[in-house]
């Protein structure tokens, strides 16, 4: 079985690099193959992915494709997205209808028909965009702070795990929907694979229920991006958390805890300082306004509250009114950390002032 991991951003790179140094154990089976272009691509291409850690700072190479023209699919691939959710889409279209071959040189089908597609990504929305592509979609929920700032450079911060997933079929397993024992396989396969790369993963019946749980914890990324790591921005992020959880319970949905997330990550997800690491870090958001990308996730993360909101007659200010300054900044060109939190507070303070009180209500 081998993985080809489709973008090689913090996630993808890390996940990439990891399999790679274990592949010579044979397992698994195949080294894994990156998709990444541009600057980066170069530089993967050209030296291997670095990968600076709090204990090490190694070179993986890696075999590397600029896209499904560029890569003979398998059988036996597995495809793994690992862009950021605005993404999704237009990577995806790119590889559905990709042909696929057997072991023998003949056409099979096309990679939409054939080949699972798991979904590395951020928020609530890849697994549903993914399966009107796909017929096997598997959701993935990542627990892995790493950061890519420059050309062919992964800082990871986690450890002693490389990072923890939870992973599961989309839709999620049910006695009308049953996971079919290919499926079954697979799953069994992929998490011995993954394991052996330093990777904690646990498989699980109700992948959405853990994706929507980590949608709360990644609210407070737009804020992070947009005025950096400064005293208040935390109790800011919990007002925004606290609005979506009004919405959770409004829409009706079920989320796990935030005791069952400390439970999992209790033993692996620890930070640690890297040598030689910048000042100042954030997450996926942040990282997106610091090197210029031009979009962020926001539409994906604080927008998801605004439209449960509206689907149930009700509004998300806060949630709302962070998508769009988000997404205006990575318009802009706007680096991290261009706002003041007083600027911030004062656009949401005067989105909340507009907002009809009948829809603020609980």
């Amino acid at each position: 079985m081998r993985y080809v991991i489709i973008g090689a951003g913090a996630i993808g790179g890390v996940l990439a690099a990891r399999l790679a140094q274990h592949s010579a154990d044979n397992t698994p089976q195949h080294p894994p193959i990156v998709v990444a272009r541009g600057e980066h691509g170069a530089a993967i291409a050209r030296d291997g992915i670095r990968l600076r850690s709090f204990d090490a700072d190694v070179t993986v190479p890696v075999e590397i494709a600029s896209g499904p023209d560029a890569l003979r699919l398998r059988a036996d691939d597995v495809l793994v997205v690992t862009t950021k959710t605005q993404d999704v889409q237009a990577a995806l279209g790119q590889w559905v209808d990709a042909p696929v071959f057997d072991a023998d040189g003949a056409m099979v089908g096309t990679a939409g028909h054939l080949l699972p597609l798991f979904t590395a990504t951020n928020g609530v929305a890849s697994e549903r965009i993914a399966l009107r592509y796909f017929a096997r979609v598997f959701g993935v929920v990542v627990w892995l702070p790493a950061v890519r700032l420059d050309p062919g450079e992964i800082i990871l911060r986690i450890g002693p795990a490389s990072g923890e997933f939870i992973i599961g079929r989309y839709p999620e397993v049910s006695s009308e929907v049953p996971l079919s024992a290919a499926d079954a396989e697979l799953l069994r396969t992929l998490e011995t694979d993954w394991t052996a790369a330093t990777f904690v993963v646990h498989v699980v019946d109700d992948v959405m229920r853990w994706k929507y749980a980590k949608l709360l914890g990644n609210l407070g990324n737009s804020i992070q991006a947009l005025v950096g790591p400064v005293d208040g921005a935390g109790e800011l992020a919990d007002r925004v958390r606290a609005e979506a959880l009004e919405v959770y319970a409004a829409a009706g949905i079920d989320h796990a805890s935030e005791g069952e997330e400390r439970a999992w990550r209790r033993d692996h997800f620890r930070i640690h300082k890297v040598p030689g690491e910048p000042a100042t870090m954030g997450g996926s958001s942040w990282q997106s306004l610091a090197r210029g990308s031009g979009s962020i996730e926001s539409d994906y993360l604080n927008g998801e509250i605004a439209v449960m909101a509206r689907t149930v007659g009700r509004s998300a200010p806060l949630n709302a009114t962070l998508q769009r300054v988000a997404r205006e900044a990575a318009k802009s060109g706007a680096g991290a950390g261009s706002m003041t939190l007083a600027e911030l507070e004062a656009q949401l303070e005067a989105e909340l002032a507009a907002q009809p009180a009948a829809q603020l209500e609980p």
